[in-house]
């Protein structure tokens, strides 16, 4: 039984218009969006969520969007035991975390599989915005890296990093680096075949960062931004020649894809560049 059909002889025919029947599981955490139409009806609908996913322990309401530096939503805890630190597992690995302090979505696992996939033996790596490490930690779990390195703002999110490098035994090859990688990226510059950016907002003001990243010869940039409908890639790849250009760099871009919506004819995307000198 699905949350609609626990719900159907609960709520009348104009509430279950209204009803959000998708909810994104976090650990043990259920995340969902109850609109206005619903505010009265939020504990019964938090209440047959678990009802219908009996390993949930506690069902949070999105109240606000994610917003500030760190990209957080605010939550209210509708059903449950309200506790929200959790252990969330995906691709063999574990990450200790608290939705209400980081940013962690599982709608990315298959990107952080799509990328581990792409990895080779022996790449060294810079993970930006790494957050609680699910690129970084997924990567070296399957993958015979030489380094990651993993590079955190977030003070709560370079915490649950650091926990989560020892929980899952990759801390011979992730490398865990509090701070603005504007700041600390510099100390790696030119020592990486491969970087990861994975966080969409602004993240054009990081490309020069980025490439920098990258050994003399180059190497391969996965780049993160919003597209929309009808021009979906077309911003993103300019802005990507526009910078390797402005560094006497070239780009040939291998991939474009959506990984994520994020509004009406808004997604989040992917573009991954193999990154060399100009002939």
């Amino acid at each position: 039984m699905d949350l609609k059909e626990a719900l159907k002889s609960e709520l009348t025919e104009e509430e279950m218009q209204h009803l959000v029947k998708s909810f994104e599981v976090v650990g043990d955490i259920a995340i969902i969006e109850v609109p206005e139409e619903l505010e009265h009806r939020k504990e019964l609908i938090g209440e047959k969520l678990m009802e219908v996913n009996n390993h949930i322990k506690t069902v949070l309401r999105e109240v606000s969007g994610r917003k500030g530096q760190f990209r957080t939503r605010e939550y209210e805890s509708i059903a449950g035991e309200g506790e929200t630190e959790t252990v969330h597992k995906e691709h063999g690995c574990r990450f200790k975390l608290d939705p209400t302090v980081v940013y962690f979505s599982e709608r990315e696992a298959k990107e952080s599989q799509r990328i581990t996939e792409q990895v080779q033996e022996g790449e060294t790596i810079m993970a930006m915005f790494a957050g609680v490490g699910p690129f970084p930690v997924v990567i070296a779990r399957n993958k015979n890296v030489e380094r990651i390195y993993a590079v955190e703002l977030n003070p709560e999110a370079y915490r649950y990093l650091e926990k989560n490098v020892f929980l899952n035994k990759v801390d011979d090859s992730v490398e865990s680096v509090e701070g603005d990688v504007r700041d600390v990226c510099p100390e790696y510059f030119g020592r990486c075949d491969r970087v990861l950016m994975p966080l969409p907002k602004g993240s054009k003001e990081f490309l020069d960062t980025a490439i920098r990243c990258l050994k003399d010869e180059g190497g391969i940039l996965h780049y993160y931004t919003w597209g929309e409908e009808g021009t979906m890639y077309d911003r993103a790849r300019e802005d990507v020649i526009e910078v390797a250009d402005s560094m006497d760099r070239e780009i040939e871009v291998k991939d474009m894809r959506k990984v994520l919506p994020y509004a009406p004819r808004k997604w989040k995307i992917c573009l991954d560049c193999l990154v060399k000198n100009k002939k």
